[in-house]
């Protein structure tokens, strides 16, 4: 069984080493970490050495290019790296020691039940300020997140439930994630949403595996959501649609969701997780 934990790395200096610290902290410990830099100029290369001299088995990915952003320098890492099962890590997260092991065990079982489908394995988070100080226990309950009902085709494709930083994949999701629309607004929405495409499975561990940081530097965060904040949305739809146009035309391209669905779709769930 083999075990790749993918990192993208960019100005990561302030919180790499906890990071970094926390993976080696696992329970478990048969893994190999390979990194993307996106154009560093602090010392978050320097950082990255300092780990490979210690351990062989982090790598590192230089190929060239620059500010390619998360999405892209995430499905880089996935087609260049081999494995059975894939881990996806944020730089200026903590994770804590069973994340690995707890997660492992869910996909393994998943696959006995549901064998050659691509399986997907995301959990809860804890919610942390930038010096790791606890805002929530559950980031689920914070963003009043589902994923019961969003482990559903139709509604996933207008809330993505699953985290990329506490997601794991297996091998078959790698082999239906390719080739992807450029308009994809980010690699875990993408990589769920075509999971359940292709008749795969998506299952939760309900506890919190990681310290989601946050700070002023986060490309996603979480978000205290009620139904005012829909409320809000909806009263310009307008507005709303220009915000969401990418999304719209990503969701139009793969999947022919028009805006009318779109936004049935938006309110069937918002009445779905407040009952």
């Amino acid at each position: 069984m083999k075990i790749s934990i993918l990192l993208a790395t960019y100005n990561s200096s302030k919180y790499l080493r906890a990071q970094l610290d926390s993976l080696f902290a696992q329970t478990e410990k048969k893994w190999d970490l390979v990194i993307r830099d996106d154009g560093s100029s602090d010392d978050t290369i320097e950082i990255i050495h300092e780990y490979q001299a210690k351990f062989s088995n982090v790598h590192l990915i230089q190929d060239g290019d620059r500010n390619l952003g998360p999405k892209v320098s995430f499905m880089r890492l996935l087609t260049v790296t081999e494995a059975d099962y894939y881990f996806f890590c944020d730089h200026d997260d903590v994770w804590m020691p069973t994340k690995i092991e707890r997660s492992l065990k869910l996909m393994i079982s998943t696959e006995l039940e549901f064998s050659k489908s691509p399986v997907i394995v995301h959990t809860d988070l804890t919610v942390a300020d930038q010096d790791l100080n606890i805002i929530s226990d559950s980031f689920w309950n914070f963003s009043k997140i589902q994923p019961k009902i969003l482990e559903n085709k139709n509604l996933i494709q207008v809330f993505n439930c699953v985290t990329g930083c506490t997601m794991v994949c297996n091998h078959r999701v790698k082999d239906i994630a390719f080739p992807y629309p450029s308009s994809i607004p980010m690699h875990d929405w993408w990589l769920a949403l075509n999971t359940l495409r292709y008749g795969g499975v998506i299952k939760h561990v309900p506890e919190s595996t990681i310290l989601y940081r946050q700070h002023m530097s986060n490309e996603v965060g979480a978000r205290k959501v009620g139904l005012s904040y829909f409320r809000n949305k909806m009263r310009n739809i307008f507005s709303t649609l220009r915000g969401q146009k990418q999304i719209l035309d990503f969701l139009n391209d793969i999947e022919g969701l028009n805006f009318v669905q779109y936004y049935f779709y938006k309110i069937l769930y918002t009445i779905q997780r407040n009952y």
